[in-house]
């Protein structure tokens, strides 16, 4: 990196290997939802993939706890890392082993008591093979939760290329012991076997990856100084509210639809969210890349680059998101029969639509969140999503009560939609960037472009029977066109100059972006 922030040429390799990793390993976990998902559904049945839909929703839960607390590790592992600081590292990384063997004992505990006392959430007949499928998984996230600080240590150190790998350990062995569970007869308890397998394997392969990216940094667990566990506790706290939050507000539908409906019932909203899945493959593995990325940055003191990235990353996230999100929602009935069968619930189509809707929303302001984070902004960035989750969770409730299960998808898109936005003012404010002049260069540009292939797509689908065939067309000529308009709307000499600019060093604040930033300060 260039002392003004600009990536140099190895950075500039970091980033398109990060950026490959990253997108690679999203590939490869869609893929596996694309292909099990149906497998599943067929081979265990409503009832069955219901139950396994609930197992699998609990235990994620869990996971975006990890996720919550590690992305804390890996924030003060960027921060001291550029710094220089290698005994800090040390202790925040051996204190975290620490905290997340505790939170891996706590998982178990919650995993067994949810399967002796909420086994109504399984299909009649497999209440037996909840509780032993939930005490099979509990004790795979009492093992696997002290090595995910190993896995944060190397986001922290931006190795999403290492990180990639130990997650395609759990990606691949998953897919497979699931096949051969289900051909084995083993059913849906087999299917969890083969999860817990999973993730301990992708977990201890996270320990070798990182001895293997730095042989220097002390992997045993250790009691750090009350500061240091107070900081990276506290810091994770909050960091699991937010990401635990939204996980609460927008994927444990899958358990409310089966407390008040059943088992059966949950199962075409467990489908649509594969597909809700799919589509954040699209943007997630470049958007990971930044909450490091950023508290690197503003450690060297770098705030102008901080500034540039999030304005570039808002405006890709919305730009590719929206054709695509716009075109399963208009194709969703073609799609639910070419991907799950003629025989699965009508109502999967709309549930479709509605959360293709949410995510055009939430992901647009994932950057912003991103920044927040980087930046040690998580407090406000968790307490936002305790209101967002705890105002889903009670939405969906009342709502899937009155409508089932689509009610869930309905709640959703409410909360979401007043509440994910403000992150972009609040992300401004803290990087000093006018939100006017954000909406006016990423916002605007990307909805305009994608305004044209959302016409086209319309227009097939009115003209076509329903079908493969209308899906294959609408969804090449609108994903095609937004493209092309995209690219005519950033010019082709932009784009060299951009790459010119990067060469040389001079990348940063344009004129624009310099004069308003001036003019907000003599306001």
């Amino acid at each position: 990196m260039r002392p003004d922030g600009t990536p140099d040429a190895a950075e500039r390799r970091t980033i398109a290997r990060n950026a490959a990793s990253s997108y690679g390993l999203r590939l490869l976990l869609g893929l596996s939802a694309l292909v099990l998902t149906p497998y599943l559904f067929r081979r265990l049945g409503e009832g069955g993939f219901g139950t396994w839909s609930v197992m699998f929703t609990i235990t994620t839960t869990f996971s975006l706890l990890e996720f919550g607390f590690s992305t804390g590790v890996s924030k003060f592992v960027a921060e001291l890392r550029a710094r220089g600081r290698q005994r800090e590292l040390d202790d925040v990384l051996g204190s975290a082993v620490v905290l997340m063997a505790g939170l891996g004992l706590v998982a178990l505990g919650v995993m067994a008591a949810v399967g002796l006392l909420a086994d109504g959430l399984a299909s009649s007949g497999e209440r037996d093979i909840f509780l032993a499928g939930m005490l099979v998984l509990g004790g795979a996230l009492l093992v696997r939760c002290p090595f995910i600080a190993y896995a944060a240590a190397l986001v922290g150190f931006q190795r999403f290329d290492l990180f990639a790998a130990s997650e395609s350990v759990t990606a691949v062995a998953f897919m497979a012991g699931a096949v051969v569970a289900v051909e084995a007869g083993a059913g849906v308890l087999g299917v969890a076997v083969a999860y817990a397998a999973a993730l301990t394997a992708g977990a201890v392969a996270a320990a070798l990856l990182l001895r293997r990216a730095d042989r220097s940094i002390a992997l045993r667990p250790r009691r750090a100084g009350g500061g240091t566990a107070r900081r990276v506790l506290g810091f994770g706290s909050f960091a699991v509210l937010a990401e635990g939050m939204l996980f609460v507000g927008q994927r444990m539908d899958t358990v409310v639809i089966a407390a008040i409906r059943s088992a059966a019932s949950a199962a075409p909203y467990a489908a649509a969210i594969k597909l809700q899945s799919a589509l954040q493959s699209l943007t997630v593995p470049f958007l990971i890349l930044i909450m490091p990325m950023v508290s690197d940055l503003e450690a060297r003191g770098l705030t102008q680059e901080v500034v540039r990235r999030f304005v570039l990353a808002t405006r890709v996230v919305l730009q590719v998101t929206l054709p695509f999100a716009v075109a399963l929602a208009l194709f969703a009935e073609d799609v639910v029969d070419l991907w799950l069968g003629k025989e699965a619930p009508a109502v999967t189509a709309g549930i479709i639509a509605v959360l293709m809707a949410v995510q055009i929303v939430t992901l647009s302001s994932t950057p912003a969140e991103k920044v927040l984070i980087g930046l040690g902004r998580v407090r406000v960035v968790g307490l936002l999503a305790f209101i967002e989750g705890v105002s889903n969770l009670a939405l969906s409730i009342a709502l899937v009560a009155s409508y089932g299960a689509i009610g869930a998808a309905f709640g959703t898109l409410l909360t979401s939609a007043a509440l994910a936005p403000l992150r972009l003012p609040l992300a401004c404010r803290a990087v000093g960037y006018p939100l006017a002049l954000l909406a006016r260069r990423s916002l605007l540009p990307a909805v305009a472009s994608s305004l044209p292939g959302a016409v086209a797509m319309l227009a097939i689908w009115a003209a076509l029977p329903q079908g493969g065939g209308r899906v294959l067309a609408g969804a090449f000529a609108g994903i095609g066109i937004s493209l092309a308009v995209a690219l005519r709307q950033v010019g082709l000499a932009r784009i060299r100059e951009e790459l010119r600019r990067l060469r040389h060093g001079k990348a940063g604040l344009d004129a624009e972006v310099h004069s308003a930033l001036a003019a907000d300060r003599a306001r």
